[in-house]
């Protein structure tokens, strides 16, 4: 700063020495005025450009708020989506796996258990369905059960490749950091 206004303090000192000594003159006087309003004007068209710069970037950062509000909030909703998404395709996933069970345990229960069922019932229809019913019941609950796992098992999977492909990238930039010293032989 002190080479950036070493002319206008050269002059402003010259003056100040000259009005200690009581050396002012009329031309001295207008030279100090004349500076002064050359200082006062460049001041004026500095503050101007600030006043707008500050606008523009004023502006800028609203804009950007703006934006990042949106963002976030388009961000949420594919949160949903893709909640919803996983959520039904591991529904999917765990209703075909279930549906699988349920044949098996449909073609055991008529081979074994139908015939034990009845004997001891004297032919009462009634067991059987209970036990189909029951049967299908639980199946419904081990439902829901084996879709929680694969959604947790998918958000497992997500985080973990997240967290790795952090941890590759930060070693990807040390390496790349210290890649001038190769260049150097130092390392």
């Amino acid at each position: 700063m002190k080479e950036l206004y070493h002319e206008e303090q050269k002059i402003l000192s010259e003056y100040v020495g000259k009005v200690k000594k009581k050396d002012v003159n009329l031309e001295d006087a207008v030279g100090i005025a004349m500076h002064y309003k050359d200082l006062l004007d460049q001041s004026k068209v500095i503050t101007r450009i600030s006043d707008r710069l500050q606008k523009k970037l004023d502006h800028a950062n609203q804009k950007i708020k703006s934006q990042n509000v949106e963002i976030q909030k388009k961000n949420g909703e594919l949160e949903i989506t893709i909640d919803q998404l996983d959520k039904m395709t591991m529904g999917k996933k765990a209703t075909r796996i279930l549906f699988g069970v349920f044949v098996f345990l449909f073609i055991s229960e008529q081979i074994f258990l139908e015939p034990i069922i009845d004997d001891w019932a004297n032919g009462s229809n009634y067991v059987g369905i209970g036990v189909m019913l029951i049967i299908a019941l639980s199946l419904k609950f081990f439902e829901s059960k084996l879709e929680h796992y694969f959604t947790k098992q998918r958000k497992n999977k997500i985080l973990g490749s997240s967290h790795s492909g952090a941890a590759l990238q930060k070693s990807t930039e040390e390496k790349s950091q210290f890649s001038f010293l190769k260049s150097k032989g130092a390392a």
